[in-house]
């Protein structure tokens, strides 16, 4: 059995469907936001999306009944970051706590 061809129709309206659906963007919107991003990521600057996509960064808190909105949408970013950056979100509030009062001040008296 042979593999079936996609076309760049059909896989181009599969991605402006899922685009729509899941963030409420447009592929066009997609590649405008990359293009203002300077083609790559905007956190690492190393990734270009090109042998993997980048992935739409969205704020959660923004999101209606569990789903992304166009207003939640921040940009792109490579899958590396976007799971750094899920980690960093959630324990912000620690590490800025941390970087204000690190524990070793309180045993060397630096500060």
């Amino acid at each position: 059995m042979r593999p079936r061809k996609r076309d760049d129709r059909r896989y181009k309206s599969a991605r402006e469907y899922r685009l729509k659906r899941t963030y409420g963007i447009t592929s066009a919107e997609f590649d405008a936001i990359q293009e203002v991003q300077g083609g790559m990521c905007p956190l690492c600057k190393h990734a270009k999306g090109i042998s993997t996509p980048l992935q739409v960064d969205h704020d959660h808190s923004l999101e209606k009944r569990g789903k992304a909105t166009r207003k939640s949408v921040r940009g792109l970013v490579c899958g590396r970051c976007n799971n750094r950056l899920g980690w960093v979100e959630a324990h912000l509030e620690d590490i800025l706590a941390y970087l204000d009062s690190p524990p070793a001040w309180k045993v060397l008296n630096e500060h």
